[in-house]
């Protein structure tokens, strides 16, 4: 990347022109399609150890820490780096409800933290384990004999997403829509469109509320409902912000997750054939595809003046937190450009689910999820790659994704999957 002749108006004054980089970066990265993690891991030798970008999609300027242990420092200081209003859905609303526990800094983050926590317990993960079973092999078994599918529409986006109803105990039959949702809303980059989306979800949430108050069942808005926060119950923004945060990270994060790794399968077939030789490599390589193809950024606002290296921060400075760079980082990890299923565990571990207080709640479902749509996939399908004729895309406006993955394999000879 190299600095315009003519940097953009939108950087501060006290931002040094050595420190900017004039290019939107997500744009870039779309651009870079499938290289466009080993463009990212470039940035480590081709820029500062914070730069600055004058744009993000139709986001503004913001700071981008490249080293991990910035990011670490960031994340654990809430107090001068803090997570409020910095999602767009309630400002393009004109609301000012926000994404709870998300946008909540200490110590309020907490109390709203305990609410979600028994959502997402390794128990209860345990007792969705059939369920996702018996939904990954309904999913694989209609296309099994076809020989190609398309894998987002196919698997990573119904997959999930009906997990995701289960655990919330909302109905099944949402699933189309909550998919449509989902993209629209996560992976536009058109504001009208988020703002669209967003009006939607927010008024099928409120629907589903106000049903719930009406009368009470067994689910998580129920939960909410009967919950307090400081003796008191919760606001009608609050269980709206609790619900939309859920419904976002709940869905599009795995299904996202899930492109990447079956697309690094389909492009590396001695990788894949060694899954399908040992499945007990599987647990080690999702954590370590987890690392090489991260998918979430968070935003953060400057609360103080503060000095990170060559750049002063300002009162208002926006900090993006990239996770892609802080889990491709040399200082941290050995090549970090190689996906190496035999990689051992070191410390610090990878960032794809955040760090500090703000680590993803959801953190046992999402490996559980990944870990057995890995296993029934390779268990069921013989060797899978990029069909004949298809070109996949590449997405990183919100949530990183392949957002064009055509697969193909020969015809199965094996059976077709029953439930487990």
């Amino acid at each position: 990347m190299n600095v315009s002749d003519d940097i953009d108006s939108a950087v501060p004054h006290h931002v040094p022109v050595h420190l900017v980089r004039n290019v939107d970066l997500w744009a870039e990265l779309t651009a870079q399609g499938e290289k466009a993690y080993a463009w990212a891991a470039t940035l480590h030798q081709s820029t500062p150890p914070i730069f600055w970008v004058p744009r993000l999609g139709f986001l503004p300027g913001t700071w981008i820490p490249r080293r991990a242990e910035d990011m670490r420092r960031i994340l654990q200081d809430p107090e001068t780096f803090s997570s409020a209003g910095l999602t767009p859905y309630p400002m393009l609303l004109g609301e000012s409800w926000r994404l709870t526990p998300l946008e909540v800094d200490p110590p309020a983050h907490a109390k709203y933290r305990a609410l979600l926590n028994p959502l997402f317990t390794p128990k209860k993960v345990d007792a969705l384990e059939q369920d996702m079973r018996d939904l990954a092999s309904n999913l694989i078994n209609q296309v099994a004999e076809k020989g190609r599918c398309d894998f987002n529409e196919a698997f990573a986006k119904p997959f999930p997403t009906l997990i995701f109803l289960k655990l919330m105990g909302w109905p099944l039959e949402e699933q189309p829509l909550f998919q449509h949702w989902t993209q629209t809303l996560i992976k536009s980059f058109d504001p009208q469109v988020v703002t669209d989306n967003a009006r939607e979800i927010t008024g099928w949430i409120r629907a589903r509320i106000a049903e719930c108050r009406a009368n009470p069942g067994d689910d998580f808005t129920s939960y909410l409902l009967a919950s307090e926060i400081d003796g008191r119950p919760l606001t009608d923004d609050e269980m709206l912000g609790i619900n939309f945060l859920i419904f976002i990270g709940g869905l599009d994060t795995v299904t996202s997750s899930m492109g990447l790794f079956v697309h690094h399968l389909a492009r590396n077939p001695q990788q894949q054939a060694a899954l399908r030789a040992d499945p007990a490599m599987i647990p080690g390589a999702v954590e370590e595809m987890l690392r090489s193809y991260s998918v979430v950024n968070m935003r953060r606002t400057v609360t103080r003046d503060v000095q990170i290296g060559e750049a002063t921060m300002k009162t208002g400075d926006i900090v993006l937190i990239s996770t892609e760079l802080a889990n491709l980082d040399p200082e941290v990890f050995n090549q970090p450009e190689k996906v190496d299923f035999l990689r051992k565990p070191g410390y610090p571990p990878h960032m794809a689910f955040s760090y500090g207080v703000h680590h993803c709640v959801g953190t046992h479902l999402a490996r559980r999820e990944l870990r057995i749509a890995l296993e029934l996939w390779l268990r069921y399908l013989p060797p899978f790659r990029i069909a004949s004729g298809s070109v996949p895309r590449f997405n990183a406006y919100g949530v990183f994704s392949m957002e064009e993955l055509e697969l193909e394999w020969d015809v199965p000879t094996r059976g077709r999957p029953e439930h487990e």
